[in-house]
């Protein structure tokens, strides 16, 4: 079984930096930096300090890199240690990553119902990877009672969030689509209406979402444009 792997940048993360402190956005931008560039170790530095300083969006980067590796040896247990500390702040990047731990069995007995748990916490905060993630589960009952609609519900609402531009996960969009196309040819009709329906309930509240947000952004990057 695959569970998609997150892209970098999430949304999430774009706000919890704009919504961050001046010098707290510097020292992540210089090691974001340093990261785009190859340069793990130099990343790291930047992050560790935050990290340490109680910082989740560094606290979720930094975990990042023990996952995987880059600029230090993979070590699951450090990995767990600063995405927890991440999550456990309401951070979206951890909570998907606390998710995928648990799934994947990183440094940890496999565990689908901690990794639903989590997933979940992240998906309520609009995230399409995680809820993507959540429909693999309940279409096959792991560590979730198995529940079709609610499989295609997760699905769609994955592809809503997705295919937004500032997301702009079109692949993702287009695979959460046609999963939960295949998934509906099981299922009967009374249960796929009930399923379209929540979803365009949900598409219509995610669309005032993010028109609210994108609008705070813009006005704070006009802000920032008048500052001298």
């Amino acid at each position: 079984m695959r569970f998609i792997a997150r892209a970098w940048l999430s949304l999430a993360l774009i706000l919890a930096l704009v919504a961050g402190s001046a010098p707290a956005w510097a020292d992540f931008a210089a090691g974001r930096a340093a990261y785009e560039q190859g340069d793990f170790r130099a990343a790291r530095e930047q992050w560790q300090a935050l990290a340490e300083a109680g910082d989740a969006t560094a606290q979720a980067a930094l975990g990042s890199l023990y996952i995987h590796g880059e600029g230090v040896p993979v070590d699951y247990r450090e990995a767990l240690k600063w995405t927890r500390l991440a999550a456990e702040q309401g951070d979206l990047t951890g909570q998907f990553n606390m998710g995928s731990i648990h799934a994947g069995g990183l440094g940890v007995e496999k565990d689908f119902g901690e990794a639903a748990r989590w997933f979940h916490l992240a998906a309520e905060q609009y995230d399409a990877m995680s809820r993507f993630n959540l429909a693999i589960l309940y279409s096959r009952g792991l560590g979730v009672a198995r529940n079709d609609a609610e499989a295609v519900y997760m699905y769609n609402t994955a592809a809503v969030i997705a295919g937004t531009p500032e997301i702009g996960l079109h692949d993702l969009a287009g695979e959460a689509e046609r999963m939960a196309l295949n998934l509906m040819m099981t299922m009967d009709q009374q249960t796929i209406r009930e399923a379209h329906a929540r979803s365009k309930d949900f598409e219509a509240r995610y669309l005032k979402h993010y028109l609210k947000g994108y609008f705070e952004r813009k006005r704070s990057g006009e802000e920032a444009q008048q500052e001298p």
